[in-house]
């Protein structure tokens, strides 16, 4: 599929891109912030991640999912951005590394423009996350 295709896709169906990562892991978050209102944050978060791993259309297995995501759940002082972060990373990026580095060949990304893409997505997570915690 051409890069044209993809970004006219991802225009009309935001959640089927990064976006739609961000946006779906912040509704499972509240969610579960609903349903447990007395359970401790790290847990939820726990909660939030495994729900990831066992989410059923993933980019690889669960096997490989729990093994990014096995020192995050051992981390006992982790915020919500820095897991949306990890998820956003692996799903997006090291995930379809060999894809995405050879789709930056082909439109001549420069790592500047790369290190400002991903700023952009850090500072949606972080926009998502103080909205929320501001709706809390």
């Amino acid at each position: 599929m051409s890069l044209f295709l993809k970004g006219l896709l991802l225009k009309i169906f935001p959640s089927f891109g990064p976006r739609g990562l961000i946006d779906t892991q912040i509704s499972v978050y509240k969610r579960l912030k609903k349903k447990f209102p007395k359970a401790a944050e790290n847990d939820i978060i726990n909660s939030l991640i495994m729900s990831r791993i066992n989410t059923p259309l993933n980019p690889s297995t669960k096997h490989e999912e729990r093994l990014h995501y096995d020192s995050i759940l051992q981390n006992t002082n982790k915020k919500l951005e820095d897991v949306i972060w990890a998820m956003f990373e692996y799903e997006n990026i090291l995930s379809r590394e060999a894809g995405l580095n050879l789709q930056l060949q082909k439109i001549n990304a420069q790592p500047a423009e790369i290190e400002q893409e991903y700023k952009k997505w850090k500072k949606y997570i972080m926009e998502c996350v103080e909205k929320l915690r501001k709706n809390s």
